[in-house]
């Protein structure tokens, strides 16, 4: 049996039991992917997974999830008997239990469980009782007349169930910040299109990788679409050397690439394009040019990254996994990066810049 917590969904008033059934949902979908058949049951507070232990670690990557702990559950009575088999496997140097009452008709409180259990287990073992820095917790809940007994907390994901927030376009290549952008977006509940320009090499495998990753998050394997980056960019790029406004290359190539995300967006009910953007880091991402560029696209960017440094995004990238596929992937020199480039452009400049793309047919 897996213990399943949640937090955010808890305080959703009218809007809880639609959030408990999809991410009841969710957790059967990712099981099911994984190959394991296991019953879900939400009760107030907690859901309940009828699975083998190992499904604890899948369960706890699914958004909407605090944490998971394997357990067994048992009459009350029957606590002590499990103990004396369950805790052979142990020798702390000290430990606690911590009880929590779901279930409030329990004639005895939490406390008085902490210290009869506790007491079994000090004249059973002679382990020392510490309740500030424990070796070993011993965790029980009681839930509908049962004592559900773990020894573990599995961090969870939190946030809310994918799925509740409606659908975006991810631009996603195999570097840091695009896949952590789509996974703060899984996280806060939407579910996912993750749209690559490949730039040819190996990198197309490496995003595949990081696709499947990210999946490991999602209840649904992730949609990946793949556009040629050449074909989207040189009609742009034509343009701007035709007008001698070459240093706006990397301002365009991201205007071309939002332009054709915000298409895909509109063909799949998407409602909004999300990139890994952090403000100031590269050329394409300062301020003014982040303005040039979401002017440009008639539809909502999302930057779930802007205010992060990049030691920020890179501790995210290590605890997803996304990290390791970064290692591999190759270094492109884009053709069409020109000498000089723009980073802080006026206003008028730009719409300069607007009108020959226009006059080219390239409109947003």
């Amino acid at each position: 049996m897996i213990l399943v917590r949640y937090g955010e969904i808890a305080i959703k008033g009218r809007k809880r039991r639609e959030f408990e059934r999809k991410l009841a949902e969710n957790i059967q979908k990712a099981l099911r992917r994984k190959g394991i058949i296991g019953k879900v049951k939400v009760i107030r507070g907690r859901i309940l997974v009828d699975a083998p232990d190992e499904a604890a670690e899948i369960i706890a990557k699914i958004p909407g999830v605090v944490s998971v702990s394997p357990a067994r559950a048992m009459d009350y009575d029957e606590v002590p008997v499990y103990l004396k088999k369950a805790l052979r496997q142990f020798n702390p140097r000290s430990f606690k239990v911590e009880t929590q009452r779901l279930d409030k008709t329990f004639l005895k409180t939490s406390m008085e469980v902490n210290r009869e259990i506790g007491a079994f287990i000090v004249k059973e073992f002679g382990w020392k009782v510490d309740l500030e820095n424990p070796e070993l917790t011993v965790g029980i809940e009681i839930i509908n007349g049962k004592a559900y007994v773990f020894f573990e907390k599995i961090r969870g994901v939190g946030g809310l169930p994918v799925g509740t927030q409606g659908k975006v376009v991810v631009l996603l290549s195999g570097g840091i910040d695009s896949p952590v952008a789509a996974f703060l977006m899984l996280k806060r509940g939407a579910e996912v299109i993750a749209l690559h320009f490949d730039q040819g090499t190996n990198a197309r495998s490496v995003v595949e990788r990081v696709v499947d990753i990210l999946s490991d998050y999602s209840p649904e394997p992730i949609e990946l679409i793949v556009e040629n980056h050449f074909e989207v960019l040189k009609p742009y790029v034509s343009a701007l050397a035709k007008a001698k406004l070459r240093e706006w290359t990397c301002v365009v190539c991201k205007v071309a690439m939002l332009r054709r995300a915000a298409e895909i967006a509109r063909e799949r009910g998407a409602l909004g394009i999300v990139t890994g953007d952090s403000l100031g880091q590269v050329a394409s991402q300062t301020l003014a040019n982040l303005y040039f560029e979401t002017m440009s696209v008639d539809f909502p960017v999302h930057r779930p990254l802007l205010g992060m440094d990049k030691e920020e995004i890179v501790a995210i990238a290590r605890r997803i996994g996304t990290y390791e596929a970064f290692l591999e992937y190759p270094h492109c020199d884009c053709p069409f990066r020109p000498e000089r480039v723009v980073t802080g452009g006026k206003l008028e400049e730009f719409r300069r810049v607007l009108a020959v793309l226009e006059e080219a047919g390239l409109r947003g």
